[in-house]
């Protein structure tokens, strides 16, 4: 089966302990308390996300939405690890352009957590209507034994 992306390797070390670090300060940030659940947190940031949308505030701790984004970004993807068995690695076309992400448990889907994030609170996840829509928690629902439904290629992206 071919590949989606060129490049996929393994997450290094240091990256993780970043991703983990960022994911649990946006934890403490935002008072996600339950950190054992993958659905939990989702809804957890679905709600965090309507407010931030709603507002346009966000906490003090974060210089900008990017920072924000890749806070809760961190946070989905640990709830995709911790609920669906996914894993954090890198892909993209080359060596040199990579983005850090998941990776679904047979290797068929990837979601890049923090840009998807970032099309959310930005305002360009725009649905069939034209409006930007919260689907934090759909995404998170639709890819529960998303590799049961297998495409024509590996590591196809997803949102």
């Amino acid at each position: 089966m071919d590949s989606y992306f060129q490049f996929v390797r393994e997450m290094d070390g240091e990256t993780f302990s970043e991703i983990k670090r960022m994911a649990g300060e946006a934890a403490s940030i935002f008072h996600i308390a339950d950190l054992e659940d993958g659905r939990a947190i989702a809804a957890q940031i679905l709600t965090i996300v309507d407010g931030i949308l709603e507002t346009g505030q966000f906490p003090e701790q974060y210089e900008d939405l990017a920072d924000v984004a890749v806070g809760l970004g961190s946070l989905f993807g640990n709830a995709l690890c911790i609920g669906y068995g996914w894993a954090w690695k890198d892909f993209g076309n080359s060596e040199e352009h990579v983005v850090h992400g998941v990776v679904s448990p047979r290797g068929f889907y990837t979601n890049a957590p923090m840009e998807y994030m970032y099309n959310i609170l930005s305002g360009n996840n725009k649905g069939l209507d034209g409006e930007n829509d919260n689907t934090v928690l759909l995404l998170y629902n639709m890819l529960e034994n998303i590799d049961d439904r297998p495409g024509d290629k590996m590591l196809v992206p997803l949102a």
